[in-house]
């Protein structure tokens, strides 16, 4: 597992793999750490505070080629993809069963990471993707309500209502990134999301 780790490693290192690829490549090393190494999740503020530091870094030196891995959103989109496909994969696999224990804190650490990519482009590039601002917008309460002691105090009906918004986001991010991608990041991403829907509907009807 830890070869594979290294092998994505290098391949973002080296900055070959298109920027579909790139997310794939990073979701591959989040899920390998949690399902090898479950007790690096025991203090998520760690994690929180960590990838905030990276954030600021990135924004501070947009030049340095690691800052760009932010700045793009390849490493955010690569979590999301983790919280998105965690949600429709059957329940019976150990892998599911690991990861959607910390998907509360995944989904956390996918607006913390997102979060510079949405900057740069605001204040900084002065480009705006319509798409892009409604799924960010539309992150904060789920972000909001992924907090332990906030999902405490709210009810589990009102709970399910607003975890909803999350297809809404997934919606926007795929007509974002298809919008602003090149054809073969495209071609990826459709896959992606057409499998998402494919086992969400699948999963739905065994209900």
């Amino acid at each position: 597992m830890i070869s594979v780790v290294l092998l994505m490693a290098m391949l973002l290192f080296l900055g070959i793999l298109p920027n579909s690829l790139s997310i794939l490549a990073f979701s591959a090393i989040i899920i390998i750490l949690i399902y090898q190494y479950p007790v690096l999740f025991l203090r998520p503020v760690i994690i929180y505070l960590f990838s905030i530091c990276l954030g600021s870094l990135s924004l501070l030196f947009p030049d340095n080629p690691f800052s760009q891995y932010l700045l793009s959103g390849i490493m955010g989109y690569g979590v999301m993809v983790i919280v998105m496909f965690v949600g429709v994969l059957p329940n019976s696999l150990t892998l599911t069963r690991v990861i959607k224990k910390h998907r509360g804190e995944l989904s956390i650490l996918t607006f913390i990471l997102i979060t510079p990519h949405v900057i740069n482009h605001l204040l900084i590039l002065k480009t705006i993707n319509l798409f892009g601002v409604v799924a960010f917008v539309l992150m904060v309460p789920l972000t909001f309500i992924s907090f332990k002691v906030i999902k405490r105090e709210i009810s589990s009906i009102d709970w399910n209502r607003i975890q909803k918004v999350a297809y809404l986001v997934y919606i926007s991010l795929f007509i974002h990134l298809v919008y602003v991608s090149s054809y073969d990041n495209k071609i990826i991403y459709a896959i992606l999301f057409t499998l998402y829907v494919n086992n969400k509907i699948l999963k739905e009807v065994k209900k």
